[in-house]
């Protein structure tokens, strides 16, 4: 199974936990108006310029990820979107656990609900992005719903499968106080699931975004403040 990756970082602190190494696969089926990583974007293929993209086995993808295994605690595979590379995905979660490395999947979670449920089968846990708890909002902002995005989020909350939810927090734009909430409730039901809040910064972003400032560090502790308020036991600010 072929796939197209975008970058392979072998020691990664910040894509779950331990040390891990970090895979991204190249596409996205989101046009968010404040992504930092836009060269992710674009379906990739064989007739199309190579800016650092690669195409490879997926199980030499997972020999490659193997010369590491001794000094990692795992694997974290993201994008761009990885799940729009769904069967390449599919193959090489499969592929690392055959030989025990645990499998993160960062994802933003809008994919069909069996298809997401037949990988929370070959993932040892999901990370997922929540843009926006409101269907409009998430749809100025991404191009498309979150319906899918929220349900599969409460399939992995109820199967245990989360290790972590992130929300992008963007002052006088986005209802950031909205979604927090929304998802602070959701999170409470079940405590060892993380919270993650990252603040906007322009830098690196094309368009109207990058002339909006960044959210202060009172705003950010108050949406910590929420977030803890609803019961959620570990919710960071970056």
């Amino acid at each position: 199974m072929q796939g197209y990756v975008q970058k392979i970082i072998p020691f990664s602190a910040v894509d779950g936990p331990g040390n891990r190494t970090a895979v991204f696969l190249q596409g996205c089926n989101f046009t968010c108006a404040y992504c930092h990583n836009p060269e992710t974007q674009m379906l990739y293929d064989s007739s199309l310029p190579g800016d650092g993209v690669r195409a490879i086995d997926h199980r030499d993808l997972g020999l490659e990820v193997l010369r590491y295994r001794d000094f990692i605690q795992g694997v974290t595979i993201s994008g761009g979107e990885c799940t729009l590379q769904y069967e390449f995905l599919l193959e090489l979660s499969r592929y690392l656990q055959s030989f025990g490395i645990e499998v993160f999947v960062d994802t933003n979670a809008h994919l069909a609900p069996a298809a997401f449920q037949l990988l929370g089968r070959h993932v040892d846990k999901f990370i997922i992005d929540v843009k926006a708890s409101d269907e409009g909002e998430h749809m100025a902002l991404t191009g498309v719903g979150n319906n899918l995005v929220l349900a599969n989020l409460r399939y992995a909350l109820a199967e245990k499968l989360v290790y972590e939810i992130r929300t992008v927090i963007v002052p006088d734009v986005l209802n950031n106080e909205q979604t927090v909430a929304a998802i602070s409730r959701l999170i409470s039901a079940d405590q060892q699931v993380r919270y993650k809040l990252i603040r906007f910064r322009p830098q690196g972003v094309i368009g109207a975004y990058a002339r909006l400032p960044g959210p202060t560090d009172e705003y950010m502790a108050a949406l910590q403040r929420l977030a803890l308020a609803f019961g959620v036991k570990t919710c960071e600010k970056n």
